[in-house]
């Protein structure tokens, strides 16, 4: 699109973000690989302290509890810096590419560390959905999976949109930014599910890091994937905008 007719003031003021939707699904699958490399090469990277190893049947009902709750933890741990990690990453990448089409560096600050906390909060809140459900209901079912990953997918799609959102001056393009990031958020929660119930109905949803290689790559592509598309989409100039404001993506 030739944009050297527009006015100054409206290229001043872009309603979206300089990423499009193709672009930024290439970023979250790319974001997506490199977490999934590194879990394949590290995971675990934390363990249950041998104190509370149960290595027998026949002890204190105690002390399989103290190891549930330490196994716990150690998933929390996990679920938070993996997830914290692709948070980082995906906003970093195109935070960068805002920054660098806008001019606005305090996108790059925000919208990792944003990305980091909303990944993090996230991998914590999933993991508690599943230990929930193991004390109060027992074996986790699909319903129970899909309400891990909104746990998970919502405050992640919500970070990374606000911290793309965020610019000097506009409250409204963080807010518009944030509502796209959520959408993104309970698309991947939905679908991860489904997929799985249809392709790989073998695998646990009793713990919100799938076991296995091929899952695990699915579960965080499909997760960043669907918001690194879903929030340039979401701030795509609409045809009932105001006439002349500049486009944000091609």
């Amino acid at each position: 699109m030739d944009i050297s007719s527009q006015s100054p003031a409206a290229q001043a003021e872009p309603r979206g973000i300089a990423t499009g939707p193709r672009d930024g699904l290439l970023v979250g699958l790319g974001a997506a690989v490199v977490i999934w490399v590194c879990i394949q090469m590290l995971h675990p990277l934390f363990r249950v302290p041998k104190e509370f190893d149960v290595p027998s049947i026949g002890l204190p009902t105690a002390q399989f509890l103290a190891h549930q709750a330490q196994q716990d933890k150690v998933d929390g741990e996990h679920a938070a810096l993996y997830l914290g990690s692709l948070g980082f990453l995906m906003a970093a990448a195109l935070g960068i590419r805002e920054s660098l089409a806008r001019g606005n560096w305090l996108t790059t600050i925000l919208a990792p560390l944003l990305g980091a906390a909303g990944g993090a909060i996230g991998g914590l809140l999933g993991c508690l959905v599943l230990q929930d459900v193991r004390t109060n209901i027992g074996q986790a079912e699909l319903k129970h999976l899909v309400e891990a990953q909104f746990a998970v997918a919502l405050p992640l799609g919500l970070a990374v949109g606000l911290g793309l959102g965020i610019r000097r001056g506009s409250l409204g393009g963080g807010m518009r930014a944030s509502v796209a990031g959520l959408a993104a958020g309970v698309l991947a929660a939905i679908v991860y599910p489904v997929v799985v119930a249809v392709l790989m109905p073998a695998t646990s949803t009793d713990v919100l890091l799938p076991e296995g290689a091929i899952p695990r790559l699915l579960w965080l592509c499909l997760l960043a994937g669907l918001i690194g598309l879903g929030i340039p989409f979401g701030m795509q100039q609409r045809p009932g905008e105001a006439k002349g404001a500049a486009p944000t993506w091609q």
